[in-house]
C-alpha cells in the first residue's frame, strides 16, 4: 500500500509510527474476543459529496483515507473540514468465505453521524444514527465468495441537529475544538455461528462471593445453554469454576467464586479470565470482583467506598483528543501512555469527559487500574442553554445514552455514569430526573450516578456560575430519595468550594483547577488559555507550586467530607494548555513524583 498520512502542525511521537499496514490492527473489542475476524481498517477509497441546487449529487473531492481516523484529522491522509450539506462515501472491497450455518456481522465502533451501508450495491439495513456507540448489520444474505464491495455514507451536520457532539464545533473557539466526521473508530468483520453471543455483563458481587453473568444470545436458538469457564486471576492454567445457563438465553445466572478471590483497584487491578460456549459459539472475556458504592464513614459522612472501605478518588478531567487523530489516538501505546502517565502521578480516576473512547483503551483502564467516570457526550455546542432545544432532542439523548451504556455495561473500571455536564443538553427537571432515575436503574450493577455534573441541579445543587446563585433548591427530606448518587461542583477559582455534605449524595468536585502554562515550541496556536490564569505563564516550576498549594486546599476539603476531585485536565487541547502534559504528550509539566506524594495525602485522609 502507498501511504497517505499527512503532518499535522502538531505530532505526537505516537502518531509518526502510524502507517496503513498499521494502524488499529488489533481485536478491536477486547472484552468479548472470537476467532474469526477480519480487520477492515486501513487504506480506503473516499469521495465528499454534495447536491446542488437543483438536488443532484455531485462529487466535489475523492481520494484514498485511512481507516478509522477521521477525515478532519491529520492521520487520516486528508485532513479536509467538512461542511453541514456534504456527505462522506467510503469504499474498499473485502473478501469473505461464507459457509452454511455461519452468519457474517460487520461491525462498526464508532461513526459520526448517520450512517448507511451497501453491500454489492444492496443497503444492508436501515441508517444508524449516533456518533457514539457501536452498531453492527447482519450482511450474510448479501455476501459471496470472494470478493465484495462495501459502499458506507455518512453525513454529519455537526452544528444545529439532535447529535452528540461533545466539544466539536464547525468553528473551534474557547473549549470547543476540531470537529470529527465519518468513521473514527474501528471497522471489522466477524464469522458467527447461527447462534452466537452478541454481549455479555459480568456482575460482581463481592459480598457474596459470586458473579452474576447476563448473555445476550442471538440467531437462530437464543434459548441455546450458555456453558462459562473462569480462570484464575493470576494464570490463564487453572479452572476456578464453571457454571452454565439454565433455559432462555440471556437470563442472569450465578457462578460461586473460590473463598480467596481477589479484588480489583486501581492498586492491584486483578482480572478474572473466562470462556463462554454456546453451541458451536466461543468467545473470550474477562471481568473483576470489585465493588464501587457509596456509604458512611466513622464519622458518619457520606462517602466514596472501593470494595467496602471509604476511597477518596482523585483524577483529571481527561477529553482524549489528539493533535494528529483528532478524537481517534494513534495507537494502544499513545492510549496506555496517558494512563500510566496519570497513575505515576498519583491519580486513581479519570472523567471520561463527554466523549467514549474505542473499546480497547477502556480494557486498558481495566488492566492498568484506572477507574473511570463515564460522561454521555453532549450535544449542540450553539444550543448548550436552549431548554427548548433540550427538549426536542431529549429522545435522541436517551437512545444514544442507552446503546453507549450496552456498550460499557461489562467495563469493571467504569464506576459512575454522568448524563449531564453542565447544563448542556440538559432538558426541564422532570426529564432531568427521569433520565437520571432510568440511568440508575437500567444498570444491574448499581453503578453510581453523578448528576448533574456542575450546574443546573434541581435538587440542592448550583444553578448557575456565580455564588449567588447556589443552592437554589433544597435537598429532600429524611426517607426521600433524590434523582441520583453525588452533587457535584465546578469550581475554577484557586480555593474553590465544596458542596456540604448531606444525607443523600456524596460531595464531588467535578472540575476544578485548570491552571495554564505555556510550553513554547509544543503549543498548537500562540492565542493559548487556561481556565486558572491567563495562560501565559511559562514558569513550569512556580506553576507546579500553585498546583500543589491547591491540592493542599482540597485536602482541606477532604477533611470536611468531600469524596472526590477532578483536576482539568491531562493534556493541553488544542488553545487549551491547562493540561498536565503537552498537546503532543511530549513534555510532562510538573515532577510526578511531587503530585504523587500531595495525591496520596488527599486518598489517605479518608482511610
Amino acid at each position: 500500500m502507498i501511504s497517505v498520512l499527512v503532518a499535522a502542525a502538531m505530532m505526537t511521537q505516537f502518531g509518526e509510527k502510524v502507517t496503513p499496514e498499521n494502524a488499529w490492527r488489533e481485536y478491536p473489542r477486547p472484552q468479548l474476543v472470537r476467532e474469526g475476524w477480519t480487520c477492515l481498517n486501513g487504506n480506503w477509497d473516499y469521495k465528499v459529496v454534495a447536491s446542488d441546487g437543483e438536488g443532484i449529487v455531485r462529487e466535489k473531492v475523492s481520494g484514498k483515507i485511512l481507516v478509522p481516523f477521521a477525515i478532519e484529522s491529520a492521520l487520516s491522509g486528508v485532513s479536509r473540514l467538512t461542511e453541514k450539506d456534504e456527505m462522506i462515501e467510503y469504499r474498499r472491497t473485502f473478501e469473505a468465505k461464507p459457509a452454511k450455518g455461519r452468519r457474517q456481522i460487520l461491525r462498526f465502533d464508532g461513526v459520526d453521524y448517520r450512517t448507511q451501508v451497501f453491500v454489492n450495491g444492496v443497503e444492508a439495513g436501515i441508517p444508524h444514527e449516533g456518533a457514539q456507540a457501536a452498531f453492527s448489520y447482519d450482511i450474510t444474505s448479501l455476501v459471496r465468495a470472494g470478493s465484495n464491495d462495501l459502499l458506507v455514507r455518512v453525513w454529519d451536520p455537526t452544528e444545529g441537529f439532535v447529535n452528540s457532539l461533545g466539544k466539536q464545533a464547525l468553528k473551534p473557539h474557547g473549549c470547543f475544538y476540531t470537529r470529527v466526521s465519518g468513521i473514527w473508530k474501528s471497522v471489522w468483520l466477524e464469522d458467527v455461528p447461527s447462534t452466537w453471543i452478541e454481549s455479555f455483563n459480568a456482575i460482581a458481587d463481592i459480598d457474596n462471593g459470586k458473579v452474576d453473568f447476563i448473555f445476550d444470545v442471538r440467531g437462530c436458538d437464543p434459548t441455546e445453554e450458555v456453558e462459562v469457564e473462569i480462570f484464575d486471576a493470576a494464570s490463564s492454567r487453572s479452572s476456578v469454576v464453571v457454571a452454565k445457563t439454565e433455559g432462555e438465553g440471556g437470563r442472569r445466572f450465578s457462578a460461586k467464586m473460590p473463598k480467596n478471590f481477589l479484588l480489583w483497584s486501581p492498586e492491584e487491578p486483578n482480572l478474572y479470565n473466562f470462556t463462554a460456549k454456546c453451541g458451536k459459539d466461543s468467545i473470550r472475556g474477562y471481568f473483576a470482583m470489585r465493588k464501587f458504592s457509596k456509604g458512611k464513614d466513622k464519622d458518619g459522612v457520606l462517602r466514596f467506598f472501593l470494595n467496602n472501605k471509604p476511597y477518596f478518588i482523585i483524577g483529571t478531567l481527561d477529553q482524549g483528543w489528539w493533535p494528529d487523530g483528532l478524537l481517534t489516538p494513534p495507537s494502544d501505546e499513545a492510549m496506555k501512555h496517558d494512563i500510566l502517565t496519570l497513575k505515576k502521578c498519583g491519580y486513581n480516576m479519570m472523567r471520561k469527559h463527554i466523549k467514549v473512547e474505542p473499546m480497547r483503551y477502556y480494557w486498558l483502564c481495566d488492566k492498568l487500574g484506572i477507574l473511570v467516570i463515564q460522561d454521555m457526550p453532549s450535544g449542540d455546542s450553539t444550543k448548550l442553554f436552549d431548554f427548548s432545544h433540550a427538549n426536542f432532542a431529549y429522545g435522541a439523548v436517551r437512545r444514544e445514552w442507552k446503546s453507549i451504556m450496552d456498550d460499557l455495561m461489562a467495563v469493571p473500571s467504569i464506576i459512575m455514569w454522568v448524563p449531564y455536564n453542565e447544563q448542556w443538553t440538559q432538558p426541564c427537571d422532570v426529564l432531568t430526573a427521569d433520565m437520571l432515575r432510568w440511568t440508575s436503574a437500567y444498570d444491574p450493577s448499581g453503578r453510581l450516578v453523578d448528576g448533574p455534573s456542575g450546574w443546573r441541579d434541581f435538587e440542592g445543587g448550583d444553578k448557575g456560575h456565580s455564588d449567588a446563585e447556589r443552592c437554589w433548591s433544597k435537598h429532600k427530606g429524611v426517607g426521600e430519595d433524590e434523582s441520583c448518587d453525588v452533587i457535584d461542583r465546578h469550581d475554577y477559582s484557586f480555593r474553590p468550594t465544596m458542596h456540604a455534605v448531606n444525607p443523600h449524595r456524596v460531595s464531588l468536585l467535578g472540575e476544578y483547577g485548570g491552571i495554564g502554562c505555556r510550553v513554547p515550541g509544543h503549543l498548537w496556536t500562540e492565542n493559548a488559555w487556561g481556565y486558572g490564569n491567563t495562560g501565559s505563564d511559562t514558569d513550569r516550576a512556580a506553576v507546579e507550586k500553585k498546583y500543589i498549594e491547591l491540592t493542599a486546599h482540597v485536602l482541606g476539603l477532604v477533611k470536611k467530607g468531600l469524596g472526590g476531585a477532578v483536576y482539568t485536565q491531562t493534556t493541553d487541547v488544542e488553545a487549551e494548555i491547562n493540561g498536565l502534559m503537552t498537546y503532543d504528550r511530549k513534555v510532562l509539566k510538573f515532577d510526578a513524583a511531587k503530585l504523587k506524594k500531595a495525591h496520596d495525602e488527599l486518598c489517605e485522609a479518608v482511610k
